[in-house]
């Protein structure tokens, strides 16, 4: 097992709790997003992985570049579906009909020489889910880090619009 904080021993099943209720309501905004299709959700991002990681890692780079379609096809890393099932460990076949999808979709475009490159209105569809993703992401990261001090956290919000999980009725008796 790998080595933790002190915190991690005495709080795991808290922590494990904790990540779950972040990563299963993000799983489940990606499978609306995606109509059910989370192999294309990981299609995308490995694309967008490739085409801008190079451009993000210099942190001087303005973003308002990535608007301007001449700077954007200078400033993105091409890609193809090889160099995307490779990246993925999904079967090449697959990652070629999910780029067709994507391609529908309006979310990546080829060029003439079959490159595959974001479109510039990629986001459009995901502004909302984004923000919802950093704000549980953030409320999430506190937890996690009060849980790996030691210390208790304040339970995470659920449902569908935040309210916390309330406590379950114990079970009535019987005889």
């Amino acid at each position: 097992m790998v080595k933790c904080s002190p915190g991690f021993e005495v709080n795991s099943a808290r922590i494990s709790v904790t990540l779950s209720q972040f990563t299963v309501p993000l799983l489940t905004r990606v499978y609306h997003a995606f109509k059910g299709d989370m192999v294309c959700a990981i299609v995308l991002g490995e694309i967008a992985h490739r085409n801008v990681e190079a451009w993000l890692a210099n942190a001087d780079n303005p973003e308002a570049a990535l608007g301007d379609p001449e700077q954007r096809m200078r400033i993105m890393r091409p890609c193809n579906a090889l160099s995307i099932a490779q990246a993925s460990g999904l079967p090449r076949e697959t990652v070629r009909r999910k780029v067709v999808t994507l391609i529908e979709r309006g979310y990546v475009q080829r060029s003439k020489d079959g490159y595959l490159f974001l479109t510039p209105n990629v986001g459009d569809d995901f502004v909302d889910m984004t923000a919802q993703t950093i704000e549980q992401l953030l409320a999430t990261a506190r937890r996690l880090e009060a849980l790996l001090a030691g210390h208790p956290a304040p339970a995470a919000a659920s449902g569908p619009r935040g309210a916390r999980a309330q406590p379950r009725a114990a079970p009535a008796r019987l005889g």
